[in-house]
């Protein structure tokens, strides 16, 4: 695929007019960025305009939000504006423009308008959906203050569509710029043995390798890695606490974490070998479903649904050190660590109990009394109270909407009885069949998620 889109930038020796890189997200889209900002003179030299854009202290960045950011809150002309001057600049260069922002990856309709009439092509790369789903779950944690271990997301995950995971977004791009317009590219980290994205990404430009090699000899380290381990249970337990304190107190924590994260290359972030095989399987099974149709319009992306046969070992404990990460937060940044533990004995003092909070207080040294009560369980849904209302509602009804109250407070066994029996009484009810199947798919994914984590807690007690 690569080798086509080199042939076809190629030929008559003209560029396109604008290249779209898309992402997707965690796919290298940082480190492509930062190289690309970092070598603009390098680049329009070889007929390509690269729009300037700010960068983090860790080399980081969104690349160009001035187009995209507008995209997603709606002001298109806005956005619009900024493109068509870059379009303008590119021009006056007689250059190519090559603008790189991975928040495009749903913006195929507006920018099919904005680049009406021109020669547009369009890079995106696409890794397997696991790998995405963990470096989702890594970036929730990082940047949008989740606070859901590993083990709830899996579960959550199976019975709903997971188009952006599995690429589906590319279809959409393709529909409005044309099959023979697109270059997609499939991704596998360095640090599961893939190349350099920033060397696959040059070859798609249609650089020549030669040109590729010399750029690639002053390639900076690490950008935007996924947080390892410690660093991203600390950040988990922070993330109770962060959300009430200012904006920029949370930027320093992620920009602490990240750089201890890109330099610790003796710790990893999770991977699919902390999944048992039954998880996987089970993830696969959901997933790669989702993604066939994307691989079979584009049989180069076939390898990004394949599992690399280099597995990173798995670490013997489930046991993490969180004190190399705090002490670097501790150096970086020690007004904001005191700011969290003034926050925390806050909230400890006006009652909150929950286990992460109970923990990250453990963490700071900050003392607590054990909690001792049980957490209140999630009642009927508005709508569930609707459809129980209804005059024509039967035993079938009253039965599944119980079955999906206890399916929310993850009493799952109980909650397959439930709706068993309401298919019991409603046999051809494809709601009822719908519910059970979720259910019951949600139910084996946490024995195996509990099996999986018994087992290590085995082999680490041997």
């Amino acid at each position: 695929m690569i080798k086509r889109i080199i042939r076809t930038y190629r030929q008559g020796g003209k560029h396109p007019d604008v290249i779209l890189h898309i992402g997707a997200p965690k796919c290298g889209t940082s480190a492509i960025q930062r190289f690309c900002v970092s070598h603009r003179d390098d680049l329009l030299s070889m007929g390509y305009y690269y729009p300037e854009h700010t960068l983090d202290r860790n080399g980081v960045s969104g690349g160009h939000t001035q187009v995209a950011g507008p995209l997603i809150n709606g002001k298109h002309e806005q956005a619009n504006t900024t493109f068509q001057r870059w379009l303008a600049e590119a021009k006056a260069h007689k250059a190519c423009l090559l603008v790189s922002a991975e928040a495009l990856y749903g913006q195929h309709e507006v920018m099919s308008k904005f680049c009406q009439g021109l020669n547009v092509k369009v890079v995106a790369f696409l890794r397997h959906p696991i790998d995405y789903l963990l470096a989702n779950h890594n970036q929730g944690i990082k940047r949008h203050m989740e606070t859901r271990r590993l083990g709830q997301l899996l579960p959550e995950l199976l019975g709903r569509p997971a188009g952006h995971l599995v690429g589906l977004p590319l279809l959409k791009w393709a529909d409005a710029f044309g099959d023979g317009n697109c270059c997609f590219i499939p991704y596998r980290s360095p640090s599961a043995g893939g190349p350099p994205v920033e060397r696959l990404f040059f070859e798609a430009l249609g650089i020549p390798s030669q040109r590729v090699e010399t750029l690639l000899s002053d390639l900076e380290t690490i950008t935007n890695r996924s947080y390892v381990k410690s660093a991203l249970e600390l950040k988990r337990l922070l993330n109770t606490v962060l959300d009430g304190l200012p904006l920029n107190s949370a930027h320093q924590v992620d920009w602490s974490l990240q750089g201890y994260s890109d330099r610790a290359l003796h710790e990893q972030g999770y991977t699919m070998t902390d999944l048992s095989a039954e998880v996987r399987e089970g993830l696969e099974q959901h997933l790669l479903k989702q993604m066939a149709p994307v691989v079979e319009r584009f049989p180069e992306l076939a390898s990004a649904a394949m599992v690399s046969n280099r597995r990173e070992q798995a670490s013997a404990t489930n046991w993490l050190d969180l004190a190399a990460p705090l002490m670097a937060l501790e150096a970086d940044a020690p007004q904001v660590v005191e700011e969290l533990k003034q926050r925390a004995v806050t909230l400890r003092d006006q009652g909150r109990q929950d286990y992460a909070f109970c923990k990250l207080l453990d963490v700071l040294g900050v003392e607590f009394n054990e909690p001792n009560s049980q957490e209140k369980l999630p009642g009927l849904l508005p709508q569930q109270r609707r459809a129980l209302e209804k005059e024509t509602s039967r035993e079938a009804d009253y039965l599944r909407e119980l079955a999906v109250l206890l399916e929310r407070q993850d009493l799952l066994e109980d909650a397959l009885f439930a709706i068993e029996c309401a298919l019991g009484k409603r046999p051809n009810g494809s709601g009822i069949q719908r519910i059970k199947a979720r259910i019951k798919e949600k139910l084996e994914m946490h024995q195996a998620v509990a099996a999986s984590e018994s087992n290590r807690a085995t082999a680490a007690d041997s």
